[in-house]
C-alpha cells in the first residue's frame, strides 16, 4: 500500500506568489525519480491562500527518508516563514488517481 502526506497550510495574499515559487525552483529530490509516485499543490477555491500539497509515495521507507531530506525540511520551513502550517497528516494511500 502506498503512503503519502497531506499539509494544508494559509498563506498571507503577500506572501502567496513567493511561496508557489518555492515549490517550483527546489531541486528535485533524488530518491523522488522512483519513489514519488504523485506530488500537488492545490489551493482552495473557497479560501484563497489555503493551499494543501499532496504527496504519494511507494512506501514507508521511502517517506520516512523524504521527510528527513532538506527538500522537505526547506518546503516546510518556507510554510512557518511565510504563513502558517494548519495541518499536517501522513496517510495511506488506496489507489493513485491521475
Amino acid at each position: 500500500m502506498q503512503v503519502g502526506i497531506e499539509v494544508l497550510s494559509k498563506i498571507p495574499a503577500e506572501n502567496r506568489r513567493e511561496f508557489i515559487q518555492s515549490f517550483k525552483i527546489l531541486p528535485q529530490f533524488e530518491g523522488c525519480r522512483d519513489n514519488c509516485i504523485y506530488y500537488k499543490l492545490f489551493e482552495d477555491v473557497g479560501e484563497m491562500n489555503h493551499f494543501l500539497w499532496v504527496e504519494h509515495w511507494a512506501d514507508k521507507k521511502s517517506l520516512e527518508t523524504y521527510l528527513q531530506s532538506d527538500r522537505f525540511k526547506t518546503i516546510l520551513g518556507a510554510i512557518d516563514a511565510l504563513g502558517e502550517l494548519i495541518n499536517f497528516n501522513k496517510i495511506q494511500v488506496k489507489k493513485h488517481y491521475n
